[in-house]
C-alpha cells in the first residue's frame, strides 16, 4: 500500500511548465549570441587592416625632457595611405607638428611625427596610449611606457 502511494505522489508531480522552458531556451540563446557578438567585435576591432591598408607604429620616444613625443609610423599594407594631421595620446587629439612633405605614405615608407605634449607633461613610468589614424579609417594604436629618468 505504501508503494502505491509513493507512485501516485511521483505521478502527480509536474515538470517545468512549457512557458518557463521556452523562456529559458530563448534566454540561453540570447546570452550565447551576446557572448559571440562581444568576442567577434573585440576580435575585429583589434585589426588595423582596411581594404589592404595597414600602418604600424615602429618607435615612440617619450623620454624627451622638452616634452616632445616622437612617433615613427610605417605603411605595412598594400598601396599608399594618407595620414591625418592628428595623433591621439590617451584619447586626446594633438596636431602633428612636423611636416614631412606629403602625408601620403607609399608601401614600406616611414613617417616621423613630432608632437608637443607639454600641457600635461610626460611622467616617467606612466603608460601612454598612442593612436595614429589614416583618412580611410585605418589606424594603429599602442601602449607605451615612458622610461624613468
Amino acid at each position: 500500500m505504501k508503494i502505491a502511494k509513493i507512485g501516485k505522489i511521483l505521478r502527480d508531480r509536474k515538470a517545468v511548465s512549457p512557458v518557463i522552458s521556452v523562456l529559458l531556451m530563448v534566454s540561453i540563446a540570447v546570452v550565447a549570441a551576446l557572448i559571440t557578438y562581444t568576442w567577434v567585435t573585440g576580435f575585429v576591432g583589434t585589426t588595423t587592416v582596411k581594404a589592404g591598408h595597414a600602418i604600424q607604429i615602429q618607435a615612440v620616444n617619450l623620454n624627451d625632457t622638452s616634452n616632445v613625443v616622437k612617433v615613427y609610423v610605417q605603411n605595412v599594407g598594400d598601396g599608399p595611405v594618407e595620414i591625418t594631421d592628428k595623433v591621439f595620446i590617451n584619447g586626446v587629439a594633438y596636431t602633428n607638428q612636423t611636416t614631412f612633405g606629403t602625408k601620403v605614405l607609399d608601401e614600406g615608407e616611414i613617417a616621423y611625427f613630432q608632437i608637443d605634449y607639454s600641457t600635461p607633461g610626460i611622467t616617467g613610468g606612466e603608460e601612454y596610449t598612442i593612436r595614429v589614424v589614416c583618412t580611410d579609417g585605418t589606424f594603429t594604436e599602442g601602449k607605451f611606457i615612458a622610461p624613468m629618468e
